[in-house]
């Protein structure tokens, strides 16, 4: 009797940890997308307004930066600050919305047009930006505003 019991519940008690490991997956999945989507949102606000101050605590050690005005390199969280602060101080953002954000993937990215000014003449940009994970925790690993 405890054979046929014992065969019944092995495969039974299989599919629950199975059902509960996925369901545990899918949700630290969805919770990682949120947290990209929240870096996506700060990098919005501050592309928005020209405050590098918004999303400048998410850059990583080590960001790819290429700019419309002929910036392009790695730099360090400290440097990546000043060189998009300098940037968005001679194109100043009138607007800035991301139109496609895709959080479901190991590299999170994003992409929007930024319509700026400078010195009185209006531009379009296309611009990029992409996410990694570092010590667990989504960080800028590249800017592309073109």
């Amino acid at each position: 009797m405890n054979i046929k019991r014992n065969k019944i519940l092995l495969p039974l008690l299989a599919v629950i940890f199975q059902i509960i490991f996925s369901t545990l997956t899918v949700s630290a999945q969805e919770s990682k997308g949120r947290e990209a989507q929240k870096v996506f949102f700060r990098f919005e606000e501050g592309l928005n307004s020209s405050a590098v101050d918004k999303f400048s605590s998410y850059f990583g050690d080590k960001n790819y930066l290429s700019l419309a005005n002929g910036t392009a390199g790695y730099y360090s969280a400290n440097q990546s600050y000043y060189v998009m602060k300098d940037f968005l101080s001679v194109y100043q953002s009138s607007s800035f919305k991301l139109s496609n954000i895709v959080t479901e993937t190991s590299t999170p990215f994003a992409s929007g047009i930024l319509k700026y000014n400078n010195k009185g003449i209006r531009g379009t940009a296309t611009v990029f930006i992409s996410l990694q994970l570092v010590d667990n925790q989504w960080r800028i690993s590249q800017i592309t505003i073109n």
